[in-house]
């Protein structure tokens, strides 16, 4: 699958719809950064116009390229909105941490976010259709699809499956504390504990399924998931 947007970056720059206006020193727009935040999120949000309405819905993706792959039932809204050629804007953010100044107005978070813009087209050919359904279960399980059951060709006919191109976007990052540039000398003064708390995905413990065949293995891949910890053992990072 290849990008069929031309109209977006010219000259290689950002749209002014993508462009990070607040804070854009912490701004990136080369695609490396735009694949890592994505490849790093468990899921997406688009947005399009129903008439004359935003819609919002969290999705899950998978990406080939500079291609973000979506799919869902032919008679959804969101898919009929498509459809339409409505544009579209899809976000992904991943949330890294708490970040807890003294002054309780400045109280923030640290995260990393991306921000797409385009429209999305059909993916119709079974070779393709069944690469996209490839990326979006590897984007979740990396590892799931070499076991899995694969569609067969009346299932693909049933599968609708679309794709956006990655040219218009952006990423935007926070880390760190720097709570000095939000608190004055006096909260600074405050016997308040202040600092940033890092967070990241985890998992409980599996579930298996009823009925699963006698000896059926837990697969690696799910063995080395990020498993829930007990908050007592977290290590919090001192405020600097």
């Amino acid at each position: 699958m290849t990008s069929d947007s031309s109209a977006a970056r010219p000259n290689g720059l950002p749209s002014q719809l993508v462009r990070v206006r607040r804070k854009p020193d912490r701004a990136r727009y080369d695609k490396p950064a735009v694949h890592a935040v994505l490849d790093a999120a468990p899921l997406c949000h688009v947005a399009t116009v129903r008439d004359g309405r935003p819609v919002v819905i969290p999705m899950a993706f998978g990406r080939i390229g500079d291609i973000l792959i979506m799919h869902g039932s032919k008679v959804a809204g969101l898919f009929r909105d498509f459809g339409s050629r409505s544009p579209v804007c899809v976000t992904a953010t991943l949330f890294d941490g708490l970040v807890l100044t003294r002054s309780a107005r400045e109280q923030t978070m640290n995260y990393r976010s991306v921000t797409i813009h385009g429209h999305a087209t059909l993916v119709t050919d079974p070779g393709e259709i069944l690469t996209g359904l490839q990326a979006l279960v590897e984007h979740l399980a990396p590892g799931r699809w070499a076991q899995a059951r694969k569609p067969n060709p009346e299932e693909l006919r049933e599968v609708a499956l679309w794709r956006v191109p990655i040219d218009d976007a952006s990423v935007k990052i926070r880390t760190g504390y720097m709570g000095g540039d939000l608190e004055t000398a006096h909260d600074i003064a405050l016997p308040v504990w202040a600092g940033h708390i890092p967070a990241q995905i985890t998992f409980g413990e599996p579930i298996p399924a009823d009925e699963l065949p006698p000896g059926t293995q837990l697969p690696d891949y799910v063995r080395d998931l990020p498993v829930v910890v007990n908050p007592a053992d977290l290590r919090v990072v001192p405020a600097t």
